[in-house]
């Protein structure tokens, strides 16, 4: 892996603290280097806008997550946006934000996924990263040019 800085490291730490697995934290951390407009902070607030953290929360979806880590017990970090956005796509029971089911599970089959096991799929961190933006992100504009030099960049880092 090269050179990172602490807020990547550490937010690189908080997903796979959460559960997710190396192989889609390259699409992850793309979709967060967008929303938090590089500086990976789980307190980034999103300029002009009401958007929150690492994934910039809003709406009813910062409401759940702020009822979430209340009913859990935990404090607004990297560790517990992660693991919110997590138990949303995997955790049945304690999942904070139901996404609905058909949401849900393209969400599980992409993460399920691994890199180079399907030679005919095109740039899985891209893919990735699209289908992540456009499943849980749903950002008002995605400036998915972005994400997706983004996603090459952190395939490449990842390493």
């Amino acid at each position: 892996m090269g050179l990172l800085t602490t807020d990547e490291q550490e937010t690189i730490d908080a997903l796979k603290r959460a559960g997710f697995q190396d192989h889609v934290i390259p699409a992850l951390m793309a979709n967060i280097d967008v929303e938090t407009g590089g500086t990976y902070s789980h307190t980034q607030k999103e300029k002009n806008g009401k958007g929150y953290g690492l994934f910039q929360f809003t709406g009813s979806h910062l409401k759940d997550y702020q009822n979430w880590s209340k009913k859990l017990n935990l404090t607004d970090s990297k560790d517990s946006q992660a693991k919110f956005v997590y138990d949303n796509i995997y955790n049945a029971k304690d999942k904070g934000r139901d996404l609905g089911w058909r949401d849900r599970s393209k969400l599980q089959t992409i993460n399920e996924e691994k890199m180079n096991k399907n030679p005919h799929i095109a740039n899985p961190t891209r893919r990735k990263a699209k289908t992540f933006s456009n499943i849980y992100e749903r950002p008002s504009v995605p400036h998915m040019g972005k994400r997706m030099l983004s996603a090459d960049e952190w395939e490449e880092k990842y390493k």
